[in-house]
């Protein structure tokens, strides 16, 4: 059975790829989930009404007070959080030195700060209640880079230093941290890569691309069953791990 029923759970960016996907499936296995999206408020309010969610925050995961304002009313509603899913992020190309130094800083304020504002407002009552589990959502990038996404992947990078040192730091206290790092996920985050030009160069990369099923993109349901057994108690062994879900693209980079 599940270890997750019952529980309650946050997921940042929780309406659209493999934040929609990993909160589906939370749900499918009885969760009270709350998300924290930018998407805006009426939206988030049409889900919790047909049920599909537990609980719906518009936040800007870059902004410290408003993130602590959410998991507030997120716990004044549903109560302490258990299970935490640091997924909300930005990509986008920043070829130096023609990027615009704000939009490094802004993959820094989501990707990097926001994961750290979305978990420090959330461990006071998990530490109190007695544990948790938290999963961050990095990327192949954050561990090989890639050429003209030095912003994306230095957050990234961040990202899976941030759980392995949390999870050192917090594993004395109840608190179980992996961080899993998809590869090419057909999400919107992805979705200017799917085109006629980025097929044409994927299809390069699939000349030394390992996966079996020889698909170069995959579903965010792939991703949403990993991040959620790393949730489950029946993976309770795995702890501080940074764990590529790339089907084994990295292994020939």
């Amino acid at each position: 059975m599940s270890g997750i029923a019952d529980k309650v759970a946050i997921v940042t960016g929780g309406t659209s790829g493999i934040g929609a996907a990993v909160s589906r499936l939370l749900v499918a296995q009885g969760a009270r989930v709350a998300v924290l999206s930018e998407v805006p408020q009426a939206d988030l309010d049409r889900e919790v009404a047909d049920g599909r969610l537990a609980f719906g925050a518009q936040v800007d995961i870059a902004d410290a007070d408003a993130v602590a304002t959410a998991v507030r009313g997120v716990e004044a509603a549903l109560g302490p959080v258990s299970l935490l899913v640091n997924n909300a992020a930005i990509w986008a190309p920043n070829p130096v030195p023609q990027s615009p130094l704000a939009l490094f800083d802004r993959h820094i304020d989501v990707n990097l700060k926001g994961s750290f504002y979305v978990t420090q407002a959330v461990l006071p009552r998990m530490i109190e209640a007695g544990g948790g589990t938290i999963v961050f959502i990095g990327s192949v990038s954050g561990t090989a880079g890639r050429a003209g996404d030095s912003a994306y992947s230095a957050s990234k990078a961040g990202v899976a230093m941030l759980a392995r040192t949390l999870a050192a730091e917090l594993g004395p206290k109840g608190i179980r941290i992996n961080c899993v790092c998809p590869g090419a996920v057909a999400t919107p985050l992805t979705a200017d890569l799917r085109t006629p030009e980025g097929e044409q160069a994927i299809a390069a990369l699939m000349d030394g691309h390992p996966s079996p099923r020889r698909k170069f993109f995959m579903e965010p349901e792939q991703i949403a069953q990993l991040v959620c057994f790393r949730l489950d108690d029946r993976s309770s062994a795995v702890h501080g791990a940074v764990i590529p879900a790339d089907e084994g693209l990295t292994a020939t980079m």
